[in-house]
């Protein structure tokens, strides 16, 4: 049975990640056809939890800079590009 992967994110954030995964995207792509997804795309349809983990880090990660480096937290702009 296929599983099926839900986005628990906004859309902007779904448009983050997808900007940031065509700069990453290794397919192998012949005649306008996939012969073979890369790691990332397969990711985004097989691994739940890693679509979660994504998007909270992307939501915790201007928390956790500033915590380490002791600078003013800035609140990521919507629409900064996804850290992949």
């Amino acid at each position: 049975m296929a599983r099926r992967i839900t986005w628990n994110g906004t859309t902007d954030e779904a448009i983050a990640l997808l900007h940031a995964l065509r700069e990453h995207c290794a397919c192998e792509v012949a005649n306008g056809r996939t012969l073979a997804p890369c790691a990332a795309h397969s990711m985004l349809v097989q691994d739940q939890r890693a679509v979660d983990g994504l998007l909270f880090m992307r939501r915790m990660a201007a928390r956790l800079l500033a915590e380490e480096f002791d600078v003013p937290q800035q609140v990521p702009l919507i629409h900064e590009p996804l850290l992949v």
